[in-house]
């Protein structure tokens, strides 16, 4: 059997779950675990060889722990360091020092090739750090933003260094374009999170770098990127405006990023009611990513599965449930199972359209496992989708379905990762 897998470091760094284990308050930990690393009873149990019913207990305060036999089997199960509970070194922490060392922040090769011509910025160094970011922005949607944020700072610290030292015209507005590009999926990375400063002050810094690089192409990509944040908040008028700012800025763009946009706008005017030019955005999508020669890769990601997607929202919205249920079958079905995230709110999506067909328990089973398959990968985005869900379903608050998915709505909350 695989040896389990530590807790994530941030969670064994954090004060709270520091003191709940010396003072060994084993139901803070769970909770903690459960909060902070998405490990809900029924896993803290696997790894413990507790009972799921026993772990919930100790996590609400009905039972306490006491048998050090226990504690040890819970510092095995979680791999806690056995001196934060009192205890001697694990035999697995042996194991764990020689087998775990990597190389702290390891230089890239855009980053030794910075060094070498302090001058100013080479070509290559600019290539290898627009490819670090190109490959950032593709994989973004596979990676918890928890772990994208940490690679996306250092990014960013890059850029600002190079920008602080004189570069000759061409390599700042490279680099200025670079910083654009980083900026943005850092405003996106912390909307996942539940930042909304953060978020709000890195897509205010990308707009000041999109202009200063004069890349109408950027601009129209982090307008679009800001515009999924506003619509996920439920702020549907502003993410319109942006995405009309968006449309205007991605005339010259690549054919597929101009599918990207007019798919989004498509979305909101849907909201908005006005299906006459939400039916016409869509099929200027459809002719935009049919224009498309080269695959996706980097900014341009946008594939025919996120069109059905995007569609199938825009018909729900317009009341044609029946082809907006078809089209989200399809773009879950053709979604990349890495992407937790888009696979989850577009299941949330489909639960919608089941309870406008008149379905509550299918509409239930829909959004319950929306929300199991992102134990543990949750971010602010599916879960302000499950509310809004949630929401829907007021009519019938005391039916069984109803009330058993209010309970995991709210597990799925507490387990909101936070940086």
């Amino acid at each position: 059997m695989p040896a389990p897998e530590p807790l994530p470091a941030h969670v064994l760094a954090d004060q709270t779950f520091s003191t709940a284990c010396a003072a060994r308050q084993i139901g803070a930990v769970f909770q903690i675990a459960a909060r902070r690393a998405g490990m809900g009873p029924a896993q803290i149990a696997r790894r413990t060889g507790l009972s799921t019913s026993r772990v919930s207990e100790i996590m609400t305060g009905g039972r306490t722990v006491e048998s050090m036999a226990v504690i040890e089997r819970i510092a095995d199960g979680l791999r806690i360091p056995g001196r934060m509970l009192g205890l001697a070194d694990r035999p697995w922490e042996a194991v764990a020092e020689t087998t775990a060392y990597q190389p702290a922040a390891a230089p890239e090769t855009w980053e030794v090739l910075d060094m070498l011509s302090r001058s100013t910025a080479s070509d290559a160094a600019l290539t290898g750090l627009e490819a670090a970011v190109a490959d950032a922005a593709f994989r973004y949607p596979s990676t918890p933003p928890a772990e994208s944020v940490p690679a996306l700072a250092r990014q960013l610290s890059g850029v600002h260094t190079m920008l602080a030292r004189p570069q000759a015209l061409a390599a700042r507005r490279r680099g200025v374009r670079i910083l654009a590009v980083v900026s943005g999926l850092l405003g996106l990375a912390h909307h996942d999170l539940g930042d909304r400063t953060r978020s709000d002050a890195h897509f205010h810094l990308g707009a000041v770098a999109a202009r200063e690089g004069e890349a109408d192409d950027l601009t129209a990509w982090l307008l679009t990127m800001q515009s999924i944040v506003e619509y996920t908040a439920g702020r549907r008028d502003i993410a319109t405006t942006l995405l009309h700012q968006a449309a205007a800025h991605a005339e010259t763009a690549d054919p597929r990023r101009r599918a990207w946009v007019t798919a989004n706008l498509a979305r909101a005017l849907a909201t908005q009611g006005d299906r006459v030019a939400a039916l016409a955005a869509l099929d200027q999508a459809a002719h935009h990513l049919d224009r498309s020669g080269d695959p996706p890769g980097g900014l341009d990601f946008f594939t025919a599965p996120r069109l059905d997607g995007l569609a199938g929202e825009t018909y729900a919205h317009l009341g044609n449930h029946g082809a907006a249920g078809s089209l989200l079958e399809a773009a879950i079905s053709r979604r990349a199972a890495v992407d937790v995230k888009g696979r989850a709110v577009l299941t949330l999506d489909l639960a919608d359209v089941r309870l406008a067909q008149g379905s509550l328990d299918a509409a239930c089973a829909l959004a319950y496992q929306a929300l199991d398959s992102a134990r543990g990968s949750v971010v602010q985005p599916i879960i302000l989708r499950a509310k809004a869900f949630q929401h829907s379903l007021a009519p019938w608050a005391a039916e069984r379905p109803v009330r058993e998915l209010a309970a995991c709505v709210r597990e799925s909350g507490a387990q909101l990762v936070r940086m």
